[in-house]
């Protein structure tokens, strides 16, 4: 008994240790200090600058915006670099609503020898109006002036490298979209690297490139010093309607990789993004990859980089494996082949049986849809205990880690439970095989639809038919712990793919998809099935016939071996649920998120205070205090059909957006109105919404025109939102059918809340933030004014 439970825990261990090893490989590399040689990327030179950038929110339009672009520049120009400023009008009308704005890019060359195809390093240096912006995008921006500098120490490359430090990121990709459509050389550019934060932790994951990138996946692998990357994150981003600044660029034709560190997403978009809480070891990541792979293209020839798309992935954070796209149906083939061999073998020597394999295969079907509907239900219970979770606005929690352990445990511990009950009438070679079922099935369907996923199901199933293949074939006087070294040498493989995947999904899906990600833990348990319980068996069982149907009878389920990882993974998820409760609350270094802002109705002489929180708290409450209803923002926000907590507010005779009318002429049945709109108060944000059943026929802003599906659209809002606009305001222009009066509703923005005569409000508590609210409204004041012509 003693040695069956001192194996057990050997196999745990064992098993632990290699997720261990998972996870702690795709931690960043160290931070570098300032004294190390010139040629090198060092973050703690590059953080000096961040210093700078990171002190206040510099959202597009502000003032700080342009001290943070005049830094910039200064910086560039201390490098002996020529920094160029391209200003312009720049519109994005790929969505709902038309976006606009002026922005003021950045760019700076950097000349090479014998020049082939430029490279474009790319950073955006708008923050969020309530973000200090030190991770998002101060770590992409400090990255490119620290890699300019290293570069400039060094020995000269053959390729041009123009470094891009754009404006408007934020704001609807605008800077992005202003140097595609208005510099004359994009045709000049050969590669794009983008740099990009979602968190303020976490290793730097190349997680999007270019289309035909086997030539690029070939040279990343050579060039990379700590390469995270796989084609998983790639083919599911592609799925998402994500989108960067490498997104316009992948539009114009460029080839490129897009990189960035997740973890720590509930201080993405807040002013926790500064300099306390940003990892600099993320940041040393990001220019390392900026500073090897230059260097590396840069003497490269880049006129035709399109070769067929690479699945690839890393190991360890070290070390990328990729193989071209065409292999992936004849490794799937052959696995299937040897999965068919396998079982053929297994049931020749009566190990298997059709209907045990079947009860195998529904066994990990049960695992996963009880461990899913558990996992879901323990989440939804934790934010129904601690309904301060549902304070901040990603998705994400400051103790997520925390109830990531627990959760794991507690799907451990369902699912070896159930395996426990099932072996005793389904053997482990036939649970283990109807498990092994599931992965053929899923990297069946990946390698057909989903090609760039199909590694992580191909690779750990081969290996793991290799094992059991060695199993089924191992003679009686075959020593039972080579037997179990075997299995647990190929189990590695699996382990280490999914481990470190699993983490950084969980990371992107945050806690409330917890349930989903956990089918990850159950898929990988089904691989571990032999690990768990080869070595706690009865031996001379074992050694007589590997666990068949009709011994499993003779198996003592008394023995508590059987029940130690179940019993040991359910304490360990209480302890860590428990402890996650424990340390639910708010303090300075984990803020809890809110908002408020103002909003005055020109048209009506009257204000509201409003809310996008559930409901009001110790400080929100002073502007919510009586009389709060729940209602849309239809005066001020149209296409909007978000409820948020509304109440009265005083009324302050604010100066209300202007329109002048400086052109009304009808041709054709068109009637085109040419008006200049302005915001009395400097607001840095005009939204201009034009009523339903109004055809707008056409639309300009600042002489550019703006081609979008909405001009055909007569049933809902037309929308522009302009962003920076010059102290004259923006000029507009719209056509319209001769037979209609054009009806506008114009808001204009301004950040922070205005002072009331007589009022006197407390500042907020110094655990509590302005909520990340994707409208940039929180903490500012709004005036609405409808104009018809």
């Amino acid at each position: 008994m003693k040695n069956k439970t001192i194996n057990s825990l050997i196999t745990i261990l064992f098993i632990i240790f290699f997720v261990f090893i998972g996870i702690y490989q795709i931690n960043p590399p160290n931070a570098v200090p300032t004294n190390v040689p010139l040629i090198e990327f060092s973050s703690g030179r590059a953080m000096k600058h961040l210093e700078v950038i990171a002190q206040k929110p510099h959202p597009i339009g502000s003032v700080q915006n342009i001290q943070v672009g005049n830094y910039i520049t200064k910086q560039l120009t201390a490098l002996g670099l020529d920094p160029k400023i391209q200003q312009t009008t720049a519109i994005n009308s790929d969505g709902a609503v038309v976006i606009a704005g002026t922005v003021r890019n950045i760019f700076a060359f950097l000349k090479g020898t014998n020049n082939t195809k430029a490279i474009l390093l790319v950073a955006h240096y708008d923050s969020v109006p309530n973000g200090l912006g030190a991770s998002d995008d101060g770590a992409g921006v400090v990255a490119m002036l620290e890699t300019a500098r290293a570069l400039k120490a060094g020995s000269p490359l053959k390729n041009d490298v123009i470094f891009l430090f754009t404006d408007g990121e934020e704001s609807g990709l605008l800077g992005a979209k202003a140097f595609v459509n208005e510099y004359p050389w994009a045709k000049d550019i050969g590669l794009v690297f983008n740099f990009e934060a979602r968190g303020n932790s976490g290793p730097a994951i190349m997680f999007e490139t270019s289309s035909q990138n086997g030539w690029l996946i070939q040279e990343f692998a050579k060039a990379a010093i700590h390469p995270v990357a796989n084609s998983l994150m790639y083919s599911i981003y592609k799925l998402l309607p994500n989108d960067t600044d490498l997104t316009v660029f992948k539009k114009a034709g460029l080839a490129g990789f897009n990189f960035a560190y997740m973890n720590g997403l509930v201080y993405y978009h807040s002013s926790s993004d500064n300099l306390d809480t940003i990892d600099e070891r993320s940041l040393q990541h990001h220019g390392e990859y900026a500073l090897a792979l230059t260097r590396h293209f840069g003497k490269l020839r880049l006129e035709n980089t399109q070769k067929s798309d690479a699945i690839y992935f890393d190991i360890l954070g070290s070390v990328l494996v990729h193989y071209s796209e065409v292999w992936v149906i004849p490794l799937t083939g052959f696995v299937f082949l040897l999965f068919i061999w396998v079982v053929v073998f297994g049931l020749r020597k009566r190990l298997l049986s059709f209907t045990g394999i079947t009860f195998g295969f529904l066994a990990l079907l049960l695992s996963i849809v009880t461990t899913s509907v558990f996992v879901t239900i323990t989440c939804w219970a934790t934010y129904i205990l601690h309904s301060e979770y549902r304070w901040l606005s990603q998705g994400d929690i400051y103790n997520s880690n925390l109830y990531l352990i627990s959760f794991v445990a507690l799907t451990v511990a369902i699912t070896s439970g159930l395996y426990v009950w099932l072996s005793k009438k389904v053997s482990i070679p036939n649970l283990t095989v109807g498990a092994l079922l599931w992965w053929l099935l899923l990297m069946v369907l990946t390698s057909l639809y989903l090609p760039g996923a199909s590694y992580l199901f191909t690779w750990p199933l081969l290996f793991s038919l290799v094992g059991l293949k060695f199993i089924f074939a191992a003679k009686p006087q075959n020593n039972v712990f080579l037997q179990s070294l075997m299995l647990a040498v190929l189990v590695i493989p699996g382990i280490i793919l999914f481990t470190p995947t699993f983490y950084l999904i969980f990371n992107t899906l945050t806690l409330n998809m917890s349930g989903l990600v956990m089918i990850f833990v159950v898929l990988l348990f089904g691989l571990l099935i032999p690990n768990f319980y080869l070595i706690s068996i009865n031996k001379k069982l074992l050694l007589s016939k590997y666990y068949s149907d009709r011994q499993v009878q003779k198996i003592d389920y008394s023995n508590q071996s059987h029940w130690l990882l179940p019993t040991i993974s359910l304490l360990i998820s209480l302890v860590f649920v428990v402890t996650g409760g424990l340390t639910a609350g708010f303090d300075a270094n984990h803020p809890k998120q809110n908002s408020i802002f103002y909003a005055f109705n020109a048209d009506t002489a009257k204000a509201i205070w409003a809310s996008v929180d559930e409901q009001t708290d110790e400080w929100t409450s002073q502007f919510l205090a009586t009389n709060t209803k729940k209602g849309n923002l239809s005066e001020y926000f149209p296409t909007s059909p978000r409820k948020v907590l509304l109440n009265q507010a005083p009324t302050i005779p604010l100066a209300a957006p202007n329109i002048k009318l400086l052109n009304d002429e009808v041709k054709a049945s068109v009637r085109t109105l040419h008006m200049q709109i302005s915001s009395p108060r400097q607001a840095r944000i005009i939204r201009i919404y034009v009523y339903p059943n109004v055809q707008v026929l056409g639309a300009e802003v600042n002489g550019k025109q703006i081609t979008n599906n909405s001009l055909e659209v007569v049933t809902k809002w037309w929308g522009l939102y302009y962003f920076a606009p010059a102290k004259e305001g923006i000029e507009l222009t719209l056509a319209v059918k001769s037979s209609q009066s054009l009806k506008l509703k114009v808001v204009d923005q301004l950040d922070g809340l205005p002072e009331i005569p007589g009022k006197t409000f407390k500042t907020r508590p110094k655990y509590m933030i302005p909520t990340a609210f994707a409208a940039g409204v929180s903490d500012s004041t709004l005036v609405s004014k409808s104009f018809t012509f």
